[in-house]
């Protein structure tokens, strides 16, 4: 596996691969790699010759500095990872050379914002789109592919691409789940043991409630967000059913997720589930 630091490097290798007529895949991810973001990985190399992963924690996208530098950093497992799993090359640029005029970030999507994770994380989306953008721009892929467990992210995404017609095709794939249903994230290993325990109950329980749910013999969340406040989650964001493709709360669930933002100790956890 080939590991690029700059864009001008990278770009020579990418030009090559296109004039072959080869299409490129693009995971882009923070690092602290799980099986969620090497499911991406293989999913890009079933329909592409060549796939490209880049580490990157964007400084832009974070609310506080204290998050952004308590992110967990595991650079020599993840690279590990990307070579037992085939990936062809790694983008790992610094900070200046991503923002080589100094942090900034516009805001480029105006569609699905103001709700789910935008309200309660003002300017990340912005951040999100702006490096996006830029490793849109740096790496011209055929198609790059995301997880749905940052869904309103997906939706953005999308929508940076028809504004900024990129000729990129999104792709959208399924979380991938431990034993409890829940979303696997990076941020998962910074829990203690206790706080492990607690998202167990955790994703227990959701997945009692969203079996109620589907089969239409609970019409409310009172219940789920009672049994959360009683099971030491200390904060809850949202706790909302959402249609999946305008991201408006719903009653009707053969096109909606139950969407989840909640806290265990510091730690944001946030989830989407079918109810179809």
């Amino acid at each position: 596996m080939k590991i690029f630091k700059k864009a001008s490097e990278l770009e020579p290798n990418l030009v090559s691969i296109k004039d072959k007529g080869q299409s490129i895949g693009l995971v882009l991810t923070m690092g602290n790699l799980h099986d969620g973001h090497l499911s991406l990985i293989r999913e890009a190399q079933l329909h592409n010759e060549f796939v490209i992963c880049s580490i990157f924690i964007n400084p832009t996208q974070f609310n506080n500095e204290n998050d952004f530098n308590s992110y967990p950093k595991t650079i020599d497992e993840d690279i590990s990872k990307l070579e037992n799993i085939g990936c062809n090359a790694l983008f790992l640029p610094d900070i200046q050379e991503i923002y080589p005029k100094g942090l900034a970030k516009k805001k480029i999507v105006n569609n699905f914002r103001n709700i789910l994770c935008d309200k309660f994380r003002p300017g990340h989306f912005d951040g999100v789109t702006t490096v996006v953008d830029l490793f849109f721009n740096m790496i011209k892929p055929t198609n790059s592919y995301f997880g749905e467990k940052d869904f309103q992210q997906v939706k953005i995404i999308q929508d940076l691409v028809k504004i900024n017609h990129h000729n990129i095709k999104i792709i959208q794939c399924p979380s991938v789940r431990d034993k409890t249903g829940m979303s696997l994230s990076s941020r998962n290993s910074k829990f203690s043991n206790d706080q492990l325990k607690i998202f167990d109950v955790l994703g227990n329980k959701i997945k009692e409630h969203i079996n109620l749910l589907k089969q239409n013999e609970i019409n409310n969340l009172d219940q789920l967000k009672i049994e959360f406040l009683q099971n030491n989650i200390n904060k809850i964001d949202y706790l909302e059913i959402r249609n999946e493709n305008n991201l408006e709360i719903t009653k009707n669930y053969s096109e909606a997720r139950l969407f989840i933002a909640l806290y265990i100790g510091e730690i944001r956890i946030i989830d989407n589930f079918k109810l179809y």
